[in-house]
């Protein structure tokens, strides 16, 4: 039976709402890719793969649409609602499941994407290390996240700066929203150090990385919000540090 409302991204939308956010989304993305996706996709291989975190499922129907076989899994019932009503394939298995407490078989999956999902998990230990078993041999786990470097967050680190703004930030915070799935419950943040360590103590090793967008950034100036870097510019092209995103794609090393 067909939904007349979801709740997607934080938000409630009826069918015909969220249909039009989707098809305006691949329209976008058929005229102008994000970096970030790109580059993820770029770096898949295997013929199985599990995505973790699939949100609405675009993601997901990208890597079946290259030929992937895709098992993908979300917390949300609604994300999943939203996945395969708009994001569906005959080579997509849609499911909500938590893979820590509903563990796959061992040596399950060829590659498995994590993408955007990492700052959300209380544990991420615990998920490296699920993925380490449920890997099969020289499988590759690949994980994006918001890069903690990033002008972005240096630029946002400055708007906080008063102690009035930080003491606002605390009260927010305490009243926030659960269970959004959007970057509210950002828990973490990753610099390229730290994610390559945690994933060298869970048996990875890192074989490729890679930085993505330069923006969008907006800052507030005079009353009014400025984007002064857009998101697919090429300004940050040389300082792949300094971007929004950082993507790793790390093999699952053999037990000594």
């Amino acid at each position: 039976m067909l939904k007349t409302h979801y709740y997607y991204d934080g938000k409630n939308y009826s069918h015909e709402e969220l249909k039009k956010i989707f098809e305006s989304e691949i329209n976008e993305h058929n005229k102008n890719l994000d970096e970030r996706i790109e580059k993820t996709l770029s770096l898949v291989e295997g013929e199985k793969i599990l995505d973790v975190g699939c949100a609405g499922g675009g993601l997901s129907k990208m890597l079946a649409d290259m030929g992937f076989t895709v098992h993908a899994v979300d917390i949300l019932e609604e994300s999943i609602d939203v996945a395969k009503e708009f994001a569906n394939s005959p080579k997509i298995t849609y499911e909500t499941r938590d893979v820590i407490k509903q563990p796959f078989l061992e040596e399950s999956f060829d590659g498995i994407v994590f993408l955007e999902t990492i700052e959300h998990v209380e544990n991420p230990a615990q998920f490296f290390k699920e993925f380490h078993r449920i890997l099969k041999t020289n499988g590759n786990l690949y994980v994006s996240t918001p890069n903690a470097t990033s002008i972005k967050n240096l630029l946002y680190a400055l708007s906080y700066r008063k102690k009035d703004k930080q003491k606002q930030l605390i009260k927010e915070i305490r009243n926030e929203t659960l269970g959004t799935g959007t970057h509210i419950e950002h828990i973490y943040n990753w610099d390229f150090q730290t994610l390559v360590r945690l994933l060298d103590r869970c048996g990875f090793d890192v074989v490729e990385h890679t930085f993505a967008r330069s923006g969008p950034i907006v800052i507030p100036l005079f009353g009014r919000k400025i984007q002064i870097i857009k998101g697919n510019s090429k300004i940050l092209d040389r300082w792949g540090p300094l971007k929004t995103t950082l993507i790793m794609k790390a093999r699952k090393r053999k037990s000594s």
